[in-house]
């Protein structure tokens, strides 16, 4: 949704139960679309660097290194996910000349799709990318069992996953409070988008 776009649906309603600043809510709506939007192109832009720099070190010696592969195949499909859901989100997007009560109940089902993300995104984000960083060292593993001491490699194979491991479990740590610490205010909007649709309706009855 386009705040300018926003901002022309709400002026030209004619409801006047809302006791609510629009200048107010436009402008909080447009920076937080700018940074959710900022957001989603720092990680696509991270993860489209890091297959390029793995596919050009992974071709080097394909026939040695092509389990990293695996990565690439990993934030390929985070990748695609995020702009399946944005393109998706934008489709089902309100256009600026419907009624309030439209955006107000496209707003409420936002909100609530944004729960349910942020609820799964340790299995749509999180487990390809880690699983893309974690499977590639056991083939490597695999590859090289009894070309060098089964000590040394078994060493260095349990030293990579921990370190992978570690670093997954303190995102997550990472992800889950900042899901935690935004659902209050997520429940606070969603609440009052529930509370302004009924009145809307009791207005329109």
């Amino acid at each position: 949704m386009n705040p300018e776009e926003l901002q022309q649906a709400w002026q030209s309603q004619t409801c006047g139960t809302i006791g609510t600043n629009p200048n107010l809510w436009l402008k909080v709506a447009r920076l937080e679309r700018r940074i959710e939007r900022g957001a989603y192109i720092f990680m696509i832009s991270i993860l489209l660097f890091i297959c390029i720099f793995i596919i050009v070190n992974a071709f080097r010696d394909i026939q040695k290194d092509w389990p990293w592969l695996i990565s690439v195949a990993s934030d390929i499909w985070v990748v695609g996910y995020i702009l399946f859901n944005r393109w998706r989100r934008r489709r089902e997007a309100t256009h600026f000349d419907e009624t309030m009560l439209a955006h107000v109940e496209r707003s409420t089902k936002e909100i609530e799709h944004r729960m349910r993300q942020d609820r799964y995104s340790f299995w749509w984000y999180l487990l390809p990318i880690a699983l893309g960083c974690m499977i590639p060292p056991s083939f490597f593993f695999a590859m090289e069992y009894g070309q060098r001491p089964l000590l040394d490699s078994l060493t260095h194979w349990l030293i990579t996953e921990v370190f992978f491991a570690v670093i997954f479990i303190f995102a997550y740590m990472v992800m889950e409070f900042g899901r935690r610490m935004g659902l209050k205010r997520q429940l606070q909007e969603l609440e009052a988008l529930r509370a302004l649709r009924d009145t809307l309706l009791n207005a329109e009855d």
